[in-house]
This record gives C-alpha cells, structure tokens and sequence, in this order.
C-alpha cells in the first residue's frame, strides 16, 4: 500500500493506526518494537535514520497475511543501547530479541543498516532465518577499529545538535529518497528521521563502519533476495555492485524510481518483491 485507505489527515493520524510499542527484556537490556497480524513471521529491521516506525506502510499493509514485526535496533526508538559499536553485540541482540519472542525461522528483510545486520545473523552457525531479503545494503566499511569518526559522521552530530530532531529529520529524509516525492510520504519519513537518538546514531555508524561481512555470505544457506534501488543516493553504485558480486546465489531484483527509502516511496511494488518471494518454492540454496 502506497498511502492508507482513507487517507490519514497527517503522519500523526497515520502512526495511531498502529499498536503501541512493547519492549521485552533481551540479554539484560530493553528491546522495543511493534507488530500486528497473525501468520508466517516477518522481521523488518530499519536502517540508520529509521525505528520500528519506518515500517508503517508494511505494518498497515502485509498484517492481513502475516505477523509483521518491526524492532527498534539498538539506541533506536525505546531500545536500550549497547556498550560498544561492535556488529556481534547488535547481532547477538537480534538473536535474542528473535529467541525471546519465540519466532519459528521468521523471514528476515534487513534494510540498510538493518541489512548489515540480517546477513551477519543469517550467515551464522545454527542461524534462526528461513528467508532472507537484503534491501538497499552494502557488506559494511572494514576500517580498521582505531580509525576516528568520519567527518560526515562529527557533521551529523552537530546538526541534529544544532539544528534539532524536526529539521534534521527534514534534511534527511530529503537527501535520501528520489524527487519528486508524494509530499505526505516525505513527512513520514521526515517524521521517523526526526526520532533518531545521538547516542544510537553515533554508535550505529560506528558500527558500520568497523563491519565487513565479505568473507560471511558464503556461509549463508536460506534463500535469499537481494533488493536494489534505482536512484539510491546513500549506498553508492560501486557498494552495490559488489553486493551483487558477493551474493551470486541470491535473486537479484532492481526497483524503477526510487531512492533510499523504497518502502515508503513504493510500498506496493516494495512489497510485491517481498511476497513474491516468499511464494517462491525453488530451493535457492541449490543455486550454489
């Protein structure tokens, strides 16, 4: 669903259509997250600039078919963060987050950052994926663990200091969608950009930053679906290209006209290329 039926009157209007946050304990820290429906598993996992809000589309629009999850990472939303930028301590709190909710073998659909996160979890021994839908991801940096901050990373900092939640949500979610844009889609993803936290952001980038997973996708076994953008402004072309180099057991599938936000931007052809998916009965695995 692009926008909901009868269109909401704001993104307020929109984000009360859902359930509340709930939050269980995981590993000894907080874990927040929404979901709705009934069915198969779906784990949604948003990216840098996202929260379990990102998924409002997915939420309203794939709940009369499954039960659609939607997390809130580490140092996002209500979660609680964790003591270091290290992609095994997000991992392992994504397992737990999946063990203590009892899902059986959920689908896992990772955008960006959340992308990151899905394919070190399902390339993992005795990992709890059936499926695996990678979206506008890259294999992260590999710098070194005593490389400083960015200086793009210092310069976000100052602005949402600076500038406050509402104008930087704006700028943001400006800078990583494909223009035009319906303006009412704009503000919602304005609206889950604005709730970005400095400590979460500061430590997720970081953790991307240190994170390499090229030597982890060949142990991953689950059929896996490999989602690209057209006009993707953050993850550049070269990071996409090699993504697809790396993952040549996995389908492939390019999305017209979209930017860094296809979920929001497209929802109904999004969601398509995830359901359309999960119908599929090939064994992917033997592609190998």
């Amino acid at each position: 669903m692009s926008v909901p039926s009868p269109r909401p009157s704001s993104v307020d209007a929109l984000m009360a259509r859902l359930p509340g946050r709930q939050s269980i304990d995981v590993n000894g820290l907080s874990v927040s997250y929404r979901a709705m429906g009934e069915g198969a598993p779906i784990l949604f996992l948003h990216g840098l600039l996202g929260s379990a809000d990102s998924w409002v589309l997915q939420l309203l629009g794939l709940s009369d078919r499954y039960r659609v999850i939607s997390w809130d990472a580490p140092g996002y939303g209500q979660s609680d963060g964790v003591e270091a930028p290290d992609i095994e301590l997000f991992v392992k709190q994504l397992q737990g987050f999946i063990s203590e909710l009892g899902l059986a073998a959920p689908v896992l659909v990772g955008h960006s950052m959340g992308g990151v996160l899905a394919a070190r979890l399902a390339a993992a021994p005795r990992q709890p994926v059936s499926r695996l839908v990678l979206s506008c991801t890259h294999p992260g940096y590999g710098a070194p663990r005593d490389t400083p901050p960015t200086q793009k990373l210092q310069d976000r900092m100052v602005a949402l200091k600076q500038e406050g939640p509402v104008a930087y949500g704006r700028e943001r979610a400006g800078a990583m969608v494909a223009h035009p844009i319906d303006p009412f889609l704009l503000e919602v993803a304005a609206h889950v950009a604005a709730g970005t936290r400095p400590d979460g952001l500061f430590t997720a980038t970081r953790m991307l930053q240190f994170a390499d997973l090229r030597s982890h996708y060949q142990h991953i076994e689950v059929p896996t679906k490999v989602l690209f953008a057209e006009r993707d402004p953050v993850v550049q072309p070269a990071l996409s290209a090699e993504l697809k180099e790396l993952t040549p057991f996995a389908l492939h599938e390019t999305l017209p006209d979209v930017g860094h936000a296809p979920y929001l931007e497209d929802a109904d052809s999004y969601e398509r290329a995830i359901t359309t998916f999960l119908n599929e009965e090939t064994d992917l695995t033997k592609a190998r």
